[in-house]
């Protein structure tokens, strides 16, 4: 018996009549090995769980070698690995998702990953663990609203410092921040915070910057707080400039720049 195209042999065949249904079986389980069942999500539960979060919540990942910038508390532990019939199983964009979907189903803000593996010759499946944690602090609020904002710089408008007012940012998430003076915090002269931004992880009021005065007119010593809530200190030169660049370093040879410019216009 021949046949044209590519031939499968696995051990010997001592019954013919029975080889088709074999090979049949045979060639789903390869093809079933080789494209890998879905890799299984546990999770253990180390306090109860939270509110659950929206589906479009900005939930921030932290990396193995990364402190998490905020005090907070692990509320359970994720593990994506192999099932029984996993073989090359997984990929890290959707393993992640599903982590992600489990941190907002427990109510978490961040996650800490602990592991992660991709699958090699010695290891077929992707593996990771991860924490979910929960914030313990509550984040600074500056409690005025664009209105009485624009009130405070009009009623205080011929004694205003050159960094106060509202300025503008265009760079991948654009938004709006407002400076003024306050120093409710120790070694604080002013605060910037966010007046307008399509960033969900800013709400309007959420403080952006702290900022000290420098050692020269026109010199301030900058605390800012990137999207994750860690901080970069750096020096900012205004004198009479309406506009000042951050540069804020990402890795140990670059740095991202963010430039803002002072709006004319208060609201």
């Amino acid at each position: 018996m021949s046949s044209s195209g590519t031939k499968f042999c696995v051990g010997s065949v001592k019954n013919p009549d029975a080889a088709p249904g074999r090979y049949l079986l045979l060639a789903l389980f390869s093809v079933a090995l080789l494209t890998g069942c879905s890799t299984v999500t546990t999770y253990k539960s180390t306090m109860a769980a939270g509110p659950a979060k929206p589906a479009d919540y900005p939930i921030l990942v932290y990396t193995e070698d990364m402190t998490v910038p905020r005090p907070c508390e692990v509320i359970g532990t994720v593990t994506v690995g192999s099932g029984h019939f996993t073989m090359w199983g997984g990929s890290p964009e959707n393993e992640m998702l599903k982590v992600m979907q489990t941190a907002r189903e427990k109510g978490a803000d961040a996650i800490q990953m602990k592991s992660m593996q991709q699958p090699d010759f010695a290891n077929a499946d992707f593996h990771l663990v991860a924490d979910l944690v929960r914030y313990t602090d509550a984040w600074e609020i500056i409690p005025i609203t664009e209105e009485q904002f624009a009130a405070y710089l009009k009623a205080n408008q011929r004694s205003l410092d050159p960094i106060e007012g509202v300025w503008n940012t265009f760079g991948p998430v654009a938004h709006r921040i407002g400076i003024m003076r306050d120093t409710s915090k120790p070694g604080r002269d002013f605060v910037g915070f966010i007046l307008g931004t399509e960033n969900p992880t800013w709400r309007n009021g959420c403080k952006k910057i702290d900022i000290q005065r420098g050692f020269q007119p026109g010199a301030y010593l900058f605390v800012y707080y990137l999207d994750n809530f860690s901080k970069r200190e750096t020096t900012v030169i205004l004198n009479r400039r309406t506009t000042f660049t951050l540069a804020i370093p990402t890795t140990d040879s670059e740095a991202e720049l963010i430039t803002y410019s002072k709006s004319r216009y208060i609201p």
